[in-house]
């Protein structure tokens, strides 16, 4: 009966060995329909642009798993094509979920097991409602370039859009202010609107400096916090540099 019991217990030791997660990195596995034999690829989001790390090759179930070594907290993605790709933030020894299809990964997908991932995806549900009623007033538009009244259902149609875009402002302020400390307020600051910045760094410079000023606690060497400095401190050197020219103008007048 001893014996029983020490076999059993070398088994279920052995398999938690085997799926232990060491403690400097991270797991993501999961299921993807459509996606038999197919690739993503896993990128991390750095300030020179997006750094391939690895493929990933999804088997004859649509299934994949791989784990990354985090040295720090930092952004990821993963990509089905240049159009269609998740975001994650990953910390360390979080055991990540992923389903979804993947012809529509960003539509489609749920994450579980990661506190800022799922942050993020919760904000991407709203970009993606934001971006659906943005692409139906530009189709209305479209389709009533020719009707006389034009001009009226344009100016219908921009105040649409600029209740739209107000409205997905005053979101991502409120996830800015509940979620401070959080890697995935750098992926709210940075979102866009019809192929603009929502915070411009010239009139929102306070968003800006508020985020930072929470990062910089959090993690004051990661790489996300110190790009975000910089840009800050370039904005302000640019408007200092912008108030001197005209004084600059005037005294080469007299």
């Amino acid at each position: 009966m001893k014996r029983i019991l020490v076999l059993v217990v070398l088994v279920i030791g052995l398999f938690t060995g085997c799926n232990k997660i060491e403690k400097d990195s991270f797991r993501v596995s999961g299921k993807l329909s459509n996606g038999v034999e197919k690739q993503i690829f896993f990128l991390e989001m750095t300030g020179q642009g997006l750094k391939p790390i690895d493929t990933i090759n999804l088997n004859k179930d649509g299934e994949f798993e791989f784990t990354y070594k985090l040295d720090e907290p930092s952004i990821f993605v993963l990509l089905a094509n240049s159009n269609d790709y998740i975001t994650i933030i990953p910390q360390k020894q979080e055991d990540i979920i992923i389903e979804g299809a993947f012809n529509s990964l960003s539509n489609t997908y749920t994450i579980k097991n990661s506190k800022e991932s799922e942050l993020l995806h919760e904000l991407n549900k709203e970009y993606i409602k934001t971006n659906a009623i943005l692409a139906e007033i530009k189709q209305t538009l479209h389709e009533n370039k020719y009707e006389e009244n034009v001009d009226q259902i344009r100016k219908q149609l921009l105040d649409q859009y600029t209740i739209l875009e107000i409205h997905q402002k005053e979101v991502i302020k409120k996830f800015l202010d509940n979620n401070k400390g959080s890697l995935s307020c750098i992926i709210g600051l940075y979102r866009s609107f019809d192929n603009h910045y929502l915070f411009n760094l010239n009139t929102d410079l306070d968003i800006y400096e508020g985020v930072y000023a929470e990062l910089v606690k959090k993690y004051p060497n990661n790489q996300h916090t110190i790009g975000l400095k910089n840009l800050i401190n370039d904005a302000k050197e640019k408007a200092k540099q912008s108030q001197t020219e005209p004084k600059k103008e005037l005294a080469n007048k007299k």
